[in-house]
């Protein structure tokens, strides 16, 4: 799938500081190629001691994912440039709350997704997972009566109806192929609590599809 670049529309110099390190404050601004040398942790404390076109870097090398990750989610180009545009705006207003205890990457993935989540609830839109990817409808053989379109827009509508918590660890790992562990980090949980979403998902979901399956015959 392709990507678009994304880039702000709102200033990045629009906002205040998000912290303070006078220690680099004091120190020439960077150049560009050095900032581009740095970790995403070394740019983030530049960021925070003022230097906000570190913060750019760190857009260009997260961006695409997010967006992809948007996209996939939220099934529309012009939302998911605007999901990804606020995920980044929203990112360098909090940064100063980032305590590096998971990647910077992460830590994105998690905003990424609980915009996703919010925009899904308030728009209703529909999030499909592809069908040879999810192990709950394999059996094609039961489906016999019903095309693909049929079953696809049926397990659509039966995600939808998962508590949130299934809904966004189907997402997460039928969706976007995402390990459990990182899942975990994501949503902020253990691995065992993803694992019993997923289970319970993938239960509910067959139930729901054996309905329909009953409902065609």
């Amino acid at each position: 799938m392709s990507t678009q670049v994304i880039s702000l529309q709102h200033p990045l110099a629009g906002f205040n500081p998000v912290g303070s390190y006078p220690q680099v404050q004091s120190q020439k601004q960077p150049t560009h190629v050095k900032l581009e040398s740095m970790t995403d942790e070394q740019l983030i404390d530049v960021t925070l001691g003022g230097t906000t076109a570190a913060f750019g870097i760190l857009i260009q090398r997260h961006q695409r994912q997010m967006y992809a990750l948007a996209l996939k989610m939220v099934r529309n180009h012009d939302d998911a440039a605007d999901i990804a545009q606020e995920v980044f705006l929203k990112a360098y207003e909090v940064l100063g709350s980032f305590q590096k205890k998971s990647s910077f990457h992460t830590w994105l993935y998690r905003i990424t997704v609980n915009f996703c989540i919010n925009h899904l609830r308030r728009d209703k839109a529909q999030y499909h997972v592809e069908l040879e990817s999810y192990h709950a409808v394999e059996a094609a053989e039961v489906f016999d009566n019903m095309d693909n379109v049929e079953v696809q827009d049926e397990l659509t509508d039966a995600i939808h109806r998962l508590p949130e918590k299934q809904q966004t660890t189907v997402m997460l790992r039928a969706g976007e192929g995402l390990p459990y562990k990182e899942i975990a980090k994501i949503l902020g949980c253990s691995v065992g609590t993803v694992k019993a979403n997923y289970f319970h998902a993938v239960k509910n979901l067959r139930r729901y599809m054996k309905s329909t399956i009953m409902a065609h015959a």
